[in-house]
């Protein structure tokens, strides 16, 4: 059947190893989590504060590099790949320049919200720890998915997934040692996760710098130009506004799991559970909006508008196939699944209950995650910007907060509340880029996008 429909077949040619690539870079926040679990239940509500808070920061510095991402498809493919090194070299800057900046955040600002937020002596201080540790990873976290977009837009994701996959290996050994001291070394717990993800996100850059430059035969990134990477405001002016989406999609978390402390760090543990778990299904959306932002972009260089409604026609049948999938599982299996990361009987029955609503929001979660690629291939990522902050601040927290604390049913919801305005809030987010791509491609109707320049 893919041989027979080449859209499909080229959609897929990209999505399988982005998907195994993401999941995998994934899979080591669910080693954390599983592994602090089963070593102690304080320890996984402090890591789930702890990347709470970090997390925005990281989400704003890996969105900021989605930029690469058109730029470098619509060159290769205008036959322009040199232009592609002004490009890194601009990326190079700026993840160093803003990951300074957030390392800095997350040792001086970062610590005083998690001391305000746990109930906990000793989650306040494992939260503050893992900060202290992880936070001089920050820029390296950008420079990373920089890499990685560089690959996949080039259309060679088999390297990224290496990558990946080697860095998984590595993340679940130095856990294994670090977190319950095997080996002669410290038991160390959270920090110990902390130090084995920074060692990882380290190792996955040297990795990309040493076969592009040394051992990949047609190398992308051939040379640094130094004047550029002060000079980054192309690449700003595309990846400020979507990392400050993602960064507000991932705050939007985040702020639930502060709203969630105020129930107790057994709360906060079930809410790393639900967030660990739906982050883990919400990977291939993931990959969904990179492929879309690919294809979307190579389609206008080529076939124009119709192109590119084929292309996400495919997607979007795609990804319902995917969330439907998910939704029978999580609804069948949702009393099983928080037992895979911890043994504590509280926090495992609270995170099952949260399921049963997480599993309904995958359906607008994946719209929204779709149309946002298709937005970013057209580089009109300012409104996607302002619909995540309308959305998701504008009507979920608000509406959340109501449910859990003043509504009638606030007794009975409690924190579920908050997963509630969640949904409602994505929804609307959904219908917001799905109308706006609309008029996005109404646009470019008999149009295309004939020269690079055009981007530049």
């Amino acid at each position: 059947m893919v041989v027979r429909f080449p859209v499909l077949r080229e959609v897929l040619h990209l999505l399988f190893p982005m998907v195994l690539t993401m999941t995998l870079e994934l899979s080591i926040s669910v080693v954390d989590t599983i592994m602090l679990g089963h070593y102690s239940a304080l320890h996984l509500a402090a890591v789930g504060l702890a990347s709470s808070l970090w997390l925005p920061v990281g989400c704003f510095l890996i969105g900021v590099t989605f930029g690469i991402t058109p730029l470098v498809t619509r060159h290769l493919h205008g036959r322009q790949p040199k232009l592609v090194n002004l490009y890194m070299s601009q990326a190079v800057g700026l993840s160093l320049v803003l990951g300074v900046l957030a390392s800095l955040v997350a040792i001086t600002v970062l610590p005083y919200f998690a001391g305000l937020m746990a109930t906990e002596e000793e989650t306040r201080q494992v939260s503050i720890s893992y900060l202290y540790i992880f936070a001089p990873a920050l820029p390296m976290l950008a420079l990373m998915t920089a890499y990685k977009n560089l690959f996949e837009a080039a259309g060679r994701p088999g390297f990224p997934l290496f990558v990946a996959s080697f860095g998984l290996v590595l993340n679940i050994l130095f856990n294994y040692v670090l977190i319950f001291g095997r080996f002669g070394f410290p038991e160390m717990g959270a920090k110990g996760a902390a130090l084995a993800s920074a060692l990882s996100l380290y190792l996955a850059v040297a990795l990309f710098f040493v076969y592009d430059r040394f051992l990949n035969k047609t190398p992308l990134f051939t040379s640094l130009v130094w004047r550029y990477t002060r000079k980054f405001s192309i690449l700003l002016n595309i990846g400020a506004p979507a990392g400050f989406a993602f960064a507000f999609e991932v705050g939007l978390f985040s702020s639930m799991t502060w709203l969630i402390s105020s129930f107790g760090d057994l709360a906060l543990g079930g809410g790393q559970i639900v967030m660990s778990y739906t982050s883990f299904l919400f990977t291939p959306m993931m990959a969904m909006s990179a492929v879309t932002a690919i294809v979307v972009a190579k389609a206008m260089s080529k076939e124009g508008v119709d192109g590119v409604r084929k292309r996400i026609r495919v997607i979007v049948w795609l990804g319902l196939t995917y969330v439907s999938t998910c939704f029978v599982i999580t609804q069948v299996f949702h009393e099983q699944i928080p037992f895979i990361y911890s043994n504590n009987a509280e926090v495992v029955a609270l995170a099952a209950s949260i399921l049963l609503i997480s599993s309904c929001y995958q359906f607008p979660d994946m719209l929204q995650t779709v149309f946002t690629g298709a937005l970013r291939g057209f580089r009109d990522t300012r409104s996607t910007m302002i619909a995540f902050a309308v959305s998701l601040f504008g009507l979920s927290m608000p509406f959340g907060f109501w449910l859990s604390h003043y509504s009638p049913w606030a007794e009975t919801l409690s924190l579920r509340g908050f997963y509630i305005g969640l949904g409602a809030g994505l929804t609307l987010l959904a219908v917001i880029l799905i109308v706006r791509f609309r008029v996005v491609l109404a646009r470019y109707e008999g149009r295309r996008i004939a020269s690079p320049r055009e981007v530049a």
